[in-house]
């Protein structure tokens, strides 16, 4: 079923359920049937023939859109299809800031030249953004095989716009996944992407001191104040120390449980490790963090040609090896819960099994772009994880007997599906691309 031609969004939206199929084949039989009747030009005893139906053309839309431009990335023919012009939305958007400046000033009753200056600054961040360049979105979900389905999402701007903040955040061409390379077999959930931190900051910075409103400019110079006071480090210093990219990753340990409690009942869940890797191009962060601990004793430091890494010794606590570390390693600061943790990264990047061979990811992974500018995975175990803790969480809750407290657990574990997958995004010369690949945990 196709929907187009929708003002004033000019919503294109496209659902093929399985039950269609029935009624296309009787369609088709009735079609077939209508066009096997006698044919007077015929000659005796040849068998009649249909009459070859006449091509329709696609209705051209008056106002000029980016369908074409958007379905070109999309995946016609599957589950769900959807296209969303943006132009005459967004083309409004300077009037709406107009207007609701007009009724803010009006019901403030306050210094009309603060607010003024506040709502030029709003205009001025809309327009450096660049959301006025959207053109058009779009989505499409395909089903590969069973259980197994494709999304993609893509946001269009013209080749010759996309100069905007949102379009130069988060990476400029796509590159190779190299993060994928050091996540370990045990990784439960990961998220990476490319992201231009001092870029937002400066042009934050910029906009409140060319503000003209004096609060914020005294916000500014306390904050980079304050920031030096605590870290020991000018502001700019560390922003020009960063690489433009950072990740996360949770492992889940499945052959051993750890006690946690949540809200009543406690809960077993398999044994969590975090790490945060944040690329950098130098190691004054790291050399200030070890300046900071000193002399302490309760420090473990190890120094080899290209590993730095200090590794706080803290008391046990059952079941879970927390002992959090900082290390400077392969061009990224890392935080990591616990020094092996570490340690299996580096294992796994100079060739031990990692993620990238564990059967799950393989998978889900398969067919998807090797390079992008960002990826997410969330693996079957994490999804379970989670869905075990909402479940006992609500279940917690006070004023919910037992019996109700079961009835909740059994929703959850039957009836709430739980997406699992990998995904990467993408930045191209005509927009930003995701295409994530995964399935339904029930």
């Amino acid at each position: 079923m196709l929907v187009s031609n929708a003002p004033p969004g000019r919503i294109a939206a496209m659902v093929k359920l399985s039950s269609l199929r029935k009624w296309s084949v009787l369609l088709s039989g009735f079609v077939f049937l209508a066009g096997c009747g006698n044919n007077a030009s015929a000659p005796s005893g040849a068998a009649p023939q249909a009459a070859a139906p006449t091509p329709t053309p696609a209705p051209k839309s008056a106002t000029p859109n980016s369908f074409d431009e958007v379905a070109a990335h999309l995946d016609p023919g599957g589950d769900f299809y959807l296209y969303l012009s943006t132009r005459q939305l967004l083309a409004k958007l300077d009037g709406f800031i107009n207007s609701l400046h007009d009724t803010a000033v009006s019901q403030s009753g306050g210094n009309k030249g603060d607010m003024d200056k506040a709502f030029l600054v709003l205009k001025d961040v809309v327009q450096k953004s660049g959301v006025e360049d959207v053109s058009g979105f779009g989505a499409s979900s395909f089903c590969y095989s069973p259980g197994l389905h494709r999304n993609k999402i893509f946001i269009h701007h013209a080749p010759d716009k996309g100069s905007g903040l949102m379009w130069s955040l988060f990476g400029k061409a796509p590159h190779p996944l190299t993060q994928l390379d050091f996540l370990p077999a045990d990784t439960a959930y990961a998220v990476f992407g490319d992201f231009d931190l001092p870029q937002l900051i400066d042009f934050t910075r910029q906009e409140a001191l060319g503000s003209g409103i004096p609060e914020a400019t005294q916000a500014v110079n306390q904050w980079q104040t304050q920031f030096a006071g605590i870290t020991g480090l000018k502001l700019d210093d560390v922003l020009k120390s960063l690489n433009g990219s950072m990740g996360m990753l949770v492992t889940l340990d499945s052959t051993s449980t750890i006690n946690v409690p949540t809200g009543g009942q406690a809960l077993d869940i398999p044994v969590p490790r975090l790490a945060i890797f944040i690329a950098v191009k130098n190691d004054i962060i790291f050399k200030q963090v070890d300046k900071m601990a000193g002399s302490n004793p309760g420090v473990i430091k190890v120094d080899q040609p290209d590993l730095h890494m200090r590794t706080m010794s803290l008391p046990m606590v059952p079941g879970l090896n927390l002992r959090p570390t900082i290390a400077q390693w392969n061009g990224y600061l890392v935080l990591a819960s616990d020094d092996q943790l570490i340690n299996q990264m580096i294992a796994v990047q100079k060739g031990g099994p990692g993620v990238k061979t564990a059967p799950d990811f393989v998978s889900i992974s398969a067919n998807l772009p090797a390079e992008g500018n960002s990826f997410a995975y969330t693996s079957p175990l994490f999804v379970e994880t989670v869905h075990k803790i909402q479940g006992q969480m609500v279940a917690n809750q006070p004023n919910i007997s037992s019996t109700q407290a079961q009835a909740i657990q059994n929703w959850f574990s039957k009836y709430q599906p739980m997406f699992c997958g990998y995904g990467v995004g993408s930045i191209l010369p005509d927009g930003s691309l995701t295409i994530s690949q995964g399935r339904f945990t029930k």
